[in-house]
C-alpha cells in the first residue's frame, strides 16, 4: 500500500486522546497520593 493511498492521519483527535489519557493518569496518581497521605499522615 503506497503512502499516497492512505488517508491523512487525523492529528487533532489523536492529540486529544493522548491529552485525556495523560490527564486521567495524573488525576489517578494524585488521588492515590492524597488518600495514602490522609491514611498515614492524619
Amino acid at each position: 500500500m503506497a503512502a499516497e493511498d492512505r488517508p491523512p492521519p487525523k492529528f487533532l483527535p489523536m492529540i486529544g486522546l493522548v491529552a485525556v489519557i495523560v490527564a486521567v493518569v495524573i488525576l489517578v496518581f494524585f488521588a492515590i497520593g492524597y488518600f495514602f497521605g490522609k491514611m498515614f499522615l492524619a
